[in-house]
């Protein structure tokens, strides 16, 4: 399983510790860098799929073969989603859409919060929780990854949107389906 990010530190944080909860070694997360959007980040993930099964055919290793692929991006005010989310679906990429931001899914593990906001607003109301969260922009030590706050926030997304229950979707504002990822990985950690 490959989870692609478009952000380089928050989410590619956050995943690596859901990994780590749920032992879940199959799965390999990247970032795409800086300044790069969701049609960027989608054709990223597919040139790692295809190259995964070059090597796998070239090596005669099935396990080197990517099976999964999912994305994780941004609505922000990007004008590629709508082309991403047409490539996501044709090319079987699991397109995880936070909007406005990641940050509502991060909010969601430790509150309720259903009103429309923006990118620049969210990071501050973290900084509640997670002293300094708008500076740094990163995943604390503390963070609460466990089954309660992953239930709680799911049960939060879904609330806001209960229509923002598959990928490729880009849901109303705020929403994200992030925890459809967060049990795909649950899923690979629970794997013989």
């Amino acid at each position: 399983m490959l989870i692609v990010c478009e952000g380089e530190v928050t989410e590619v944080e956050y995943f690596e510790g859901i990994t780590r909860l749920y032992r879940a070694p199959t799965v390999k997360v990247e970032c795409v860098g800086k300044g790069r959007d969701p049609l960027k980040t989608v054709n990223h993930a597919l040139r790692l799929r295809e190259n995964s099964e070059k090597a796998a055919r070239s090596k005669r290793d099935s396990f080197l073969k990517i099976d999964h692929v999912w994305c994780v991006v941004d609505v922000d005010d990007h004008t590629t989603l709508d082309g991403a989310l047409r490539l996501a679906k044709r090319n079987d990429v699991h397109l995880i859409v936070s909007n406005p931001c990641f940050e509502i899914w991060l909010l969601w593990h430790y509150q309720d919060f259903a009103s429309q906001t923006n990118r620049f607003d969210l990071p501050k109301k973290l900084d509640g929780h997670i002293p300094g969260y708008s500076k740094k922009k990163a995943i604390p030590t503390g963070f609460p990854f466990g089954e309660a706050e992953h239930s709680a926030a799911k049960k939060r997304a879904l609330c806001c949107d209960p229509q923002h229950d598959a990928p490729c979707r880009q849901g109303r504002n705020p929403s994200s389906n992030v925890w459809l990822a967060v049990e795909a990985v649950r899923g690979e950690g629970r794997k013989p």
